[in-house]
């Protein structure tokens, strides 16, 4: 499949992060930006699926935007052991993550996407998808369905960088960062990232203008 641009008639979007919409998946500003991201590209249009550990006690599956924005919150069952937020039990989550979100990815995702003859894009968050990513791109290359899916991973900051693996990571995925510090830091590296916006709306600054 090829195309000139990505639209909503030819593209599912999913997004792979730790954080998300919940209070619960809140710890700094990744939890916004992925609320801010996935929510203006179901305004557009998009097909788009958030998949996150989620509050335990939410449903599994959310449906919102005139059912284009589909959240789903990973490893509740993990949760339910962990009040304090996201990123307590992160190990047992991270596990849970990388075993059971690329399968469930190809089977419910890219699978249906293709029959529809639509591009799976993928934008995946900080070194928690890292692995989760070489995953999926391995089962979709398995299948004979790589060639229908573009894979980006962001990069906010190093936190536990020195934890991926580059060389995997940068053959499967375009690499994006959010800032030229993160850029010429991962330049230093040997990598080659594209710098694109954090997804703040403009509006979180007004306050500043005044």
């Amino acid at each position: 499949m090829r195309y000139k641009k990505i639209t909503p008639d030819n593209s599912v979007f999913v997004i792979l992060s730790f954080e998300g919409p919940d209070l619960y998946s809140q710890a700094g500003g990744l939890g916004f930006r992925v609320t801010e991201l996935s929510e203006a590209l179901a305004k557009k249009g998009f097909e788009t699926h958030v998949i996150f550990v989620g509050d335990p006690y939410k449903p599994a599956v959310e449906t919102l935007n005139q059912k284009r924005l589909i959240l789903h919150r990973w490893s509740q069952w993990i949760s339910k052991y962990y009040p304090l937020g996201v990123y307590q039990g992160e190990e047992e989550k991270l596990y849970d993550y990388n075993e059971s979100v690329p399968y469930f990815v190809l089977d419910e995702i890219a699978r249906p996407a293709v029959k529809e003859k639509k591009k799976l894009v993928v934008l995946a968050e900080e070194w928690h998808t890292a692995e989760c990513v070489m995953r999926l791109s391995d089962l979709l290359h398995y299948f004979g369905l790589r060639d229908k899916a573009v894979i980006f991973w962001n990069a906010n900051h190093t936190m536990s960088f020195d934890r991926i693996n580059w060389g995997r990571l940068a053959f499967v995925a375009t690499l994006t960062t959010v800032s030229r510090f993160m850029k010429h830091y991962m330049w230093d590296m040997g990598l080659n990232p594209i710098v694109i916006p954090n997804g703040v709306p403009d509006r979180m600054f007004r306050y500043l203008l005044r």
